[in-house]
C-alpha cells in the first residue's frame, strides 16, 4: 500500500511528522483528521526529501527568507482548529529552526500582540506586497483569515512549483552552455597559441576565427580582470537600473511587447487580479476599494494605469464589465463571465471562476514552452559548438596547405 509522508499538528499545537499508510491521499488527509491530526504538508512518502542537519545544528538552509506558502498553509490549518492568531504565529515560531527566520516571525507576533493589524503587521515580511496584505485585512474584517491564509497559501505553492518548473528546464541547457565556454577557453589559451607559430613568417592569413580566438586568449591570459569587472559593472549596471522608476516603467513596457512572454505575463497579472478582487468583494469590501487594492497585484506601470482607469470608471457610476471592455485587456469570454456575474450580483463567484480560468491556460502555455525550451536550446548550443569545430578544422586545414607550400 502506498505510504504518505506528513507533518501535522496536533490538539495541543505540538507539530508532528511521520507517515500513513492509505491509496490515495485523500484517504490519508481523511486518517490523519480522524486521529485528531491536521496536516499542512502531505505528499508521497518517495517524494519527501530528506533534510540535511548538521551535527549541534538547525536544519541547513541558505535563505533566511519565510516560506511563505508553508506559513499561510500552517496558518489556515491552525486557524480551522481554533487557535487564535497570535496562538497559531506562536506554533509555527515555535516550529521554525532558522534564527532569522524565527525572529521575522516574532516580529509579526510582537506587532499582532502590540496592537497593529494582521495586515500592517505582515507587511514587515519579505514578499508580502499590499494587494496581499488588503486581502489579509479583509480576512479579519470577515472572520474569514482562515480561508484567505489558505488561498494565498495554494497561490504561493503554485508560484513556487512554476519557478521550479522554469529552473529545471534551464538546468541542462546553462550546463551545456557553461562547457562550451571552458572549450572556447581551452582552444583560446591552449591550443591557438601552438598553432600560431606555424603561420609567423608565410603569407598565409590566419583564419577569422583563429584571429577571435587569439585576441579573446590574449585579453584573458594578460587581462584576466577584465571579465570580473565586466561582470560586476553589469550587476552594478542593473541594481541601479532597478531602482529607477522610468527604466522600470520601460523595460515593462518592453516586456509587455514580447511575442510570447507579453501575452504570458499580461494574463497572470488579470488571474491574480480577477482572484485577488473576487475575494476582497467575498469579504465584504466595496466595490471602489477592491478595485483600489487589487491595482496593485501589478508590478507594470503599463497594467496599473489600465487598472486604475478601470477603477475610475467604475467610481464615476459605469458598470464593471464596461469598464474592464473599455480597459481592452480581458478577452471576450472574461468580458462575458464578468458581464454575467455583474447582472446576477454574483461578482465574487465569477471573477474567481474567470481567473482560474486565464490562470489555466498560462499554466498550460507555460508548460508547452518548457516542454519546447530545452531542445530549442540544446540545438542552437549544437550549432555553436559545431560551428567551433568547423572553424578548428577549418584552422587544421589551412596548416596542410602551408606545410604543401
Amino acid at each position: 500500500m502506498p505510504a504518505y509522508a506528513y507533518r501535522a499538528y496536533l490538539a495541543n499545537g505540538a507539530r508532528e511528522n511521520g507517515v500513513v499508510e492509505a491509496t490515495t491521499k485523500q484517504e490519508a488527509a481523511r486518517k490523519l483528521a480522524q486521529q485528531g491530526r491536521r496536516s499542512y504538508h502531505l505528499v508521497p512518502a518517495s517524494e519527501e526529501k530528506a533534510q540535511i542537519r548538521l551535527p549541534g545544528k538547525t536544519y541547513f538552509t541558505l535563505t533566511r527568507r519565510v516560506d511563505l506558502s508553508r506559513l499561510f498553509g500552517e496558518l489556515s490549518v491552525l486557524l480551522n482548529a481554533g487557535f487564535t492568531i497570535d496562538r497559531a504565529l506562536n506554533a509555527v515560531i515555535s516550529g521554525e529552526g532558522n534564527a532569522g527566520r524565527r525572529q521575522q516571525l516574532q516580529t509579526v507576533l510582537d506587532l499582532t500582540t502590540g496592537g497593529r493589524s494582521i495586515a500592517d503587521a505582515f507587511l514587515t515580511l519579505p514578499g508580502i506586497t499590499p494587494d496581499i496584505a488588503a486581502l489579509l485585512a479583509s480576512g479579519e474584517r470577515s472572520g474569514k483569515m482562515a480561508y484567505i491564509c489558505q488561498r494565498l497559501a495554494d497561490a504561493f505553492e503554485a508560484r513556487a512549483k512554476r519557478r521550479t518548473s522554469i529552473i529545471e528546464a534551464l538546468t541542462y541547457p546553462a550546463f551545456l552552455l557553461l562547457v562550451m565556454c571552458g572549450a572556447m577557453i581551452i582552444l583560446a589559451t591552449v591550443l591557438v597559441p601552438a598553432l600560431e607559430p606555424i603561420f609567423e613568417g608565410s603569407s598565409a592569413p590566419k583564419p577569422f576565427t583563429m584571429r577571435m580566438l587569439s585576441v579573446f586568449g590574449s585579453i584573458f591570459n594578460d587581462y584576466p580582470f577584465v571579465f570580473p569587472l565586466a561582470a560586476l559593472l553589469a550587476l552594478l549596471f542593473y541594481l541601479v537600473l532597478s531602482r529607477s522608476a522610468a527604466a522600470k516603467s520601460t523595460f515593462s513596457r518592453w516586456l509587455l511587447k514580447i511575442p510570447v512572454i507579453g501575452p504570458l505575463v499580461v494574463n497572470a497579472v488579470l488571474a491574480r487580479y480577477l482572484e485577488t478582487l473576487s475575494l476582497l468583494l467575498g469579504n465584504g469590501v466595496t466595490m471602489s476599494e477592491a478595485l483600489r487594492l487589487a491595482t496593485n497585484v501589478s508590478q507594470q506601470a503599463a497594467l496599473k494605469g489600465s487598472f486604475a482607469a478601470i477603477e475610475e470608471e467604475v467610481a464615476n457610476g459605469a458598470r464593471l464589465h464596461n469598464a474592464a471592455a473599455n480597459a481592452k485587456l480581458f478577452d471576450n469570454a472574461t468580458l462575458s463571465l464578468i458581464s454575467l456575474g455583474d447582472d446576477a450580483n454574483a461578482l465574487p463567484v465569477v471573477l474567481d471562476r474567470a481567473g482560474k480560468m486565464l490562470q489555466s491556460a498560462v499554466t498550460r502555455r507555460i508548460d508547452t514552452l518548457l516542454k519546447l525550451l530545452t531542445p530549442a536550446m540544446t540545438i542552437s548550443l549544437g550549432f555553436l559548438v559545431g560551428s567551433l569545430v568547423v572553424s578548428v578544422m577549418t584552422t587544421i586545414l589551412s596548416i596542410n596547405d602551408l606545410a604543401l607550400q
